[in-house]
């Protein structure tokens, strides 16, 4: 006989199995954070210190900045849990029970993975109420929240709070160390350097400054704790892949929409090489992204085809305000538009798979791919008046104008 999972939301169809429910995804999904935690550990924590840089307590910052997000976010939902709650429920025992189907823990490890190390803890702090409180419980909880949580929390950090982190010095043992940021001297940072300024893009002032490709992925390039290491996020994607908590596809549709852009961004600039896009899916938080948070079921639609149509929009978002926004990123801000639109691209792709041959699925998925198309468009001209040398092209794109 079949088993049905009877908790909440979300639900993935392996419940027939024995242990098979909410509670074993989200610790399989903590299991396939690990190895970005411990390679973030290692990068900024353990390599520094056996260089002789920082001290044995030091050493150990980037694990305790980790895990006090995750308790900070555990904290404040059984304070909210415990004043929200009924007189009898209200007591140790009762809140425990409903964190133990809450993962509270995850929106706040996730949120530290986002942030540049040595964010203030006060930052932190304020960065998990966000995600917590404003962006899960004020929604109803776990399996309500209509944002990413984490996101959440790091897109308010890094709008109100950019300049303050950015401008961060630490003193270590007398000396001074000037900290990765949303906008520092980051691969992403250098590159929005060349937006306007007319000079072509190249892999002398993109990548060498940080060594070449190989480094990039192994992620010993600046950047906030989690989201330099494709080889730790790879991991990750075949663990959770391999356990059916995330589809193999969103991921692989995202990062090649990102890549595939960026690309023709790049023939557009003068070099038709595949530096360019490869450089680009390495850098930021594309990766990240792609295995730990395009894949959120809450916050993400459900039926196969909205699942891609959610990875194309959210890969040519994240290249749009990558390559023409102000902020260097895109990645969380693509995000946080495609949430909004989980609900709506859930439905209609819903519509599209049972009456694609009839006049309601038809009229649907031409208006999707007819967004797309302009979209993709629209973010090819943008992008490639701001970052090419060809003149050809932007006398071509005059005229047209």
């Amino acid at each position: 006989m079949a088993r049905f999972a009877g908790g909440k939301a979300p639900f993935l169809r392996i419940a027939n199995e024995k242990g098979e429910n909410t509670k074993r995804i989200m610790r399989d999904f903590l299991i396939g954070l690990m190895p970005v935690i411990l390679f973030s550990w290692y990068k900024n924590g353990i390599q520094v210190y056996l260089d002789g840089n920082i001290n044995v307590y030091e050493m150990l910052y980037p694990l305790f900045f980790i895990i006090t997000g995750g308790l900070l976010a555990y904290v404040m939902e059984g304070l909210f849990f415990y004043i929200t709650s009924d007189k009898k429920e209200r007591d140790f025992k009762g809140v425990l029970r409903k964190l133990n189907t809450s993962f509270a823990i995850i929106p706040g490890v996730i949120l530290a993975l986002l942030l540049p190390l040595y964010t203030p803890i006060w930052i932190l702090m304020f960065a998990a109420f966000i995600a917590t409180i404003v962006g899960k419980m004020l929604f109803g909880g776990f399996g309500n929240n209509v944002f990413n949580p984490a996101l959440l929390g790091y897109a308010i950090v890094g709008f109100t709070f950019s300049g303050i982190v950015t401008d961060i010095n630490v003193i270590f043992n007398g000396s001074e160390i000037i900290i990765d940021s949303y906008a520092g001297a980051t691969p992403l940072g250098v590159l929005s350097s060349f937006r306007g300024s007319g000079d072509a893009l190249s892999y002398s002032a993109l990548v060498e400054p940080y060594g070449n490709l190989w480094d990039f992925f192994l992620g010993t390039i600046p950047g906030a704790l989690g989201e330099t290491s494709a080889l730790a996020i790879l991991i990750g994607f075949l663990w959770l892949t391999y356990r059916k908590v995330i589809k193999w596809f969103t991921p692989v549709i995202y990062i090649g929409t990102v890549f595939v852009i960026s690309w023709l961004i790049g023939i557009i600039a003068g070099d038709s090489g595949v530096w360019f896009p490869t450089y680009s899916i390495l850098t930021g938080g594309v990766m990240f992204a792609a295995v730990y948070m395009a894949t959120e079921p809450v916050t993400t639609p459900t039926n196969p085809l909205g699942k891609i149509f959610f990875a194309l929009f959210l890969g040519v978002l994240t290249v749009l305000f990558r390559f023409v926004g102000s902020l260097p990123e895109g990645v969380g801000t693509s995000l946080i538009v495609m949430n909004i639109f989980a609900i709506p691209i859930d439905t209609y792709s819903g519509i599209i798979r049972t009456k694609l041959t009839k006049k309601p699925g038809i009229a649907y998925a031409s208006i999707l791919i007819g967004v797309l198309l302009i979209l993709v468009v629209y973010t090819l001209v943008a992008s490639g008046s701001m970052y090419t040398a060809n003149l050809s092209f932007i006398n071509a794109w005059q005229v047209i104008l």
